[in-house]
């Protein structure tokens, strides 16, 4: 049992938007979570439910009010940001969009260490090309530029490039949801892997249960802004208690339809 404090926790966080004088939309509504050192938290819900917003919060990207804490200590994103920003990574749902299409590999790969790190330039290659090999792809990959790869490749980069700074906690925003099914596996595996190599802790964002409970410790399911039910992966799989629960789990596809013999 892991006797460590939080590595994050969350206490009663809100964020509002307001698109008018008098429309004022809530957007995530007084939620509390913790996540443990090492530990991979699926957030599950279906798309405009708040969980990007959340996860903007958490990286101070969108004003709050409640509490986020990191090993017990409040964020400062204005007076620590550039100390946090090495601390806490995102991988973004769409690698194409979220990498510079005018950089190489290799560039977008240093361009982290550059801005956060004294290491020289002979350092910096070297750690450009460890993490290359880290996520799997070959050295030559480089020298290409990101519209030259699939679109798993693409990931891997981006995977990459946050792991660059050796981050402790990284938010995962659908990494996998833009991909083909028959890549999706080899990314989560991929992740899996950096996970226990790394020990990271990870916020694991996405909209299937499926895929979550490949790759979670815990499940909180938000709808609406909330958190309706959390628990351990195989309780939540195999005795959802929230109605919402039950129908995500029910929109996962099956494949245990019996099949007909040929005449």
């Amino acid at each position: 049992m892991n006797t460590q404090p939080e590595l994050l926790s969350l206490e009663n966080l809100e964020v509002t938007f307001q698109r008018r004088r008098s429309d004022i939309v809530r957007a995530v509504k007084g939620i509390s979570l913790t996540i443990a050192p090492g530990e991979t938290l699926g957030l599950v819900g279906e798309s405009g439910c708040g969980k990007t917003t959340l996860s903007r919060a958490i990286l101070g990207l969108v004003p709050y009010r409640g509490s986020i804490r990191c090993k017990g200590e409040e964020l400062d994103w204005k007076k620590q940001g550039k100390v946090l920003r090495q601390q806490m990574q995102l991988i973004f749902q769409d690698p194409y969009a979220s990498l510079n299409p005018r950089f190489t590999v290799e560039q977008a790969l240093e361009e982290p260490l550059k801005v956060h790190t004294a290491l020289d330039r002979q350092a910096r290659k070297q750690r450009v090309r460890e993490s290359v090999s880290r996520v799997e792809l070959p050295l030559h990959a480089l020298g290409k530029y990101p519209h030259e790869f699939s679109g798993g490749q693409r990931q891997r980069v981006a995977i990459a490039r946050a792991l660059m700074l050796k981050p402790e906690f990284v938010i995962a925003d659908e990494p996998v949801s833009a991909l083909d099914i028959s890549v999706q596996a080899h990314i989560l595996n991929l992740l899996l892997d950096l996970k226990n190599e790394m020990n990271l802790t990870m916020l694991f964002i996405s909209h299937d249960l499926s895929v979550v409970r490949h790759v979670a410790d815990r499940v909180a399911v938000m709808q609406g802004g909330e958190i309706v039910e959390e628990g351990n992966c195989e309780q939540i799989m195999e005795s959802p208690q929230h109605v919402y629960t039950r129908k995500l789990i029910d929109a996962v596809p099956r494949l245990d339809v019996a099949l007909g013999k040929r005449s």
